[in-house]
């Protein structure tokens, strides 16, 4: 028998065992109202049955029909769980495609970023300073000047340190502290020769004091972190970073006195004017240096440089706020001499140098005369103005050194006690006005060879 003339097993698929589906499908021949198989129009007696079983050709296309739309509708149901399951880099909680945002936390955004850790240490230390100084007369009346630096709060009962020029000619100087609160300062004293300069605060509270690094240990390409406040209070507490680009002789000074030569930080970490006075730091959040200069046009044909900043040594800075705190400026050693031009202008080319003049009535009156030349101090070969420069600032004021010259060809050796350098000399010459009325775009510092005479930025 055909197994359309049976009843479907129990494990038929369901398509095929579903009474409801077949009795869709009439049979191509209809039975009598009686059910006789005789009854049938132009079927056989002996097919009568398999004819009433079998679906037509038009129910078993209805049939694929409905198991063809019943796949694609549960392929595209799956296909849209899928998708919207996916993470939210395709398709957000909106519905519509949006960026991927990876849940990274904030310590993890942090980590190994040595500036972030340096800000976190360093930045309460940092201060912004603005000087508002006295009214100059100018052709419209009486105009005051606003100028704003960084400090850098060296111990906790309100001492700062910073430029100088930041607090030069100042009527009223006020510190701003990271926390946002103000405070009325005090300026303790003035180096103009190093830009250095020490101011103070009373809060009632003890302040975080930055820790300072001995920079004998600075080396080239190690990191260097600036924090300040560049153009004043609008970009307070700014951090830009770069590398010490090199720590080398350079003269300095301040305008009008005499050129000094020192050694200084050279950083490519981004410095502006409002950076002065603000901290250049170590990876270990140590400052290094305090920024003070950069170089913004080279002499030589007008070139812009890009990356030239400087900062004083953290030793120097120690040395010199210690006096200025002691004694409210800084006390040198003076030998009372005037050296030829040339040898200050090369301060590290061994050259001769040779007395251009002795000070009346100075240390070395009497002892040193012109055209002596310089070969030697206490028993060590002198060969550079460098080196007799650093020398002198070794040695206390009081002290007495051995000096060896050779004198019209013979050699001599003089005994000299040092005397103390008269504070005109750490002096700026121009007046207060002067100064005053110096439009910013001049006082950029220029550049002139390896070693220029540097002058502050504003």
């Amino acid at each position: 028998m055909h197994w359309l003339d049976e009843p479907p097993p129990e494990d038929t698929p369901y398509w095929s065992a579903d009474p409801a589906r077949q009795a869709d499908d009439p049979p191509a021949s209809a039975a009598s109202e009686t059910g006789s198989p005789e009854a049938s129009v132009g079927v056989p007696a002996a097919t009568a049955g398999m004819a009433a079983t079998t679906p037509s050709r038009s129910g078993r296309r209805r049939r694929l029909l409905r198991t063809a739309g019943t796949a694609l509708a549960g392929a595209a149901i799956g296909s849209l769980a899928v998708f919207f399951a996916l993470p939210g880099y395709l398709v957000g909680a909106q519905g519509y495609p949006q960026i991927h945002t990876a849940a990274v936390s904030a310590s993890q955004q942090a980590q190994g970023s040595a500036a972030v850790a340096v800000y976190k240490e360093l930045g309460p230390s940092v201060v912004l300073v603005t000087n508002r100084q006295s009214p100059v007369n100018t052709f419209y009346g009486p105009q005051s000047q606003i100028d704003w630096g960084s400090g850098v709060i060296f111990n906790s009962a309100g001492y700062i340190v910073t430029n100088d020029h930041v607090v030069q000619n100042s009527s009223h100087v006020t510190v701003t502290l990271a926390d946002g609160k103000t405070y009325t300062a005090k300026v303790v004293g003035g180096d103009s020769s190093t830009d250095l300069a020490v101011i103070r605060i009373h809060t009632g509270s003890a302040l975080p004091a930055a820790r300072f690094a001995n920079s004998t240990n600075v080396v080239p390409g190690e990191q260097a972190i600036a924090i300040g406040n560049p153009l004043g209070p609008a970009f307070s507490q700014s951090v830009t970073e770069g590398i010490v680009g090199a720590v080398r002789p350079m003269l300095y000074g301040a305008p009008g006195g005499p050129p000094r030569v020192t050694s200084m930080i050279q950083t490519d970490a981004p410095i502006n004017p409002g950076n002065s006075g603000g901290a250049l730091a170590n990876a270990q959040g140590q400052v290094i240096g305090i920024t003070s200069m950069k170089v913004g046009q080279t002499g030589n044909g007008g070139l812009q440089a890009i990356g030239l900043g400087f900062a004083i040594p953290s030793n120097t800075v120690q040395h010199i706020v210690n006096q200025i705190v002691r004694y409210g400026y800084v006390k040198r050693a003076w030998l009372g001499i005037e050296l030829n031009a040339g040898n200050t202008q090369l301060p590290t080319q061994n050259a001769t140098l040779t007395v251009a003049a002795v000070q009346s009535g100075g240390p070395s009156a009497g002892k040193l005369q012109a055209h002596d030349v310089i070969v030697s101090w206490n028993g060590q070969a002198v060969h550079n103005y460098l080196q007799l420069v650093q020398d002198i600032n070794k040695a206390a004021p009081g002290q007495t050194v051995s000096i060896g010259v050779r004198r019209n060809g013979s050699p001599v050796t003089v005994q000299v006690t040092l005397g103390t350098e008269p504070r005109s000399l750490s002096q700026p010459s121009s007046t207060p006005s002067q100064q005053q009325q110096q439009p910013r775009s001049n006082r950029t510092i220029p550049g002139n060879g390896l070693f220029p005479f540097l002058r502050p930025m504003p």
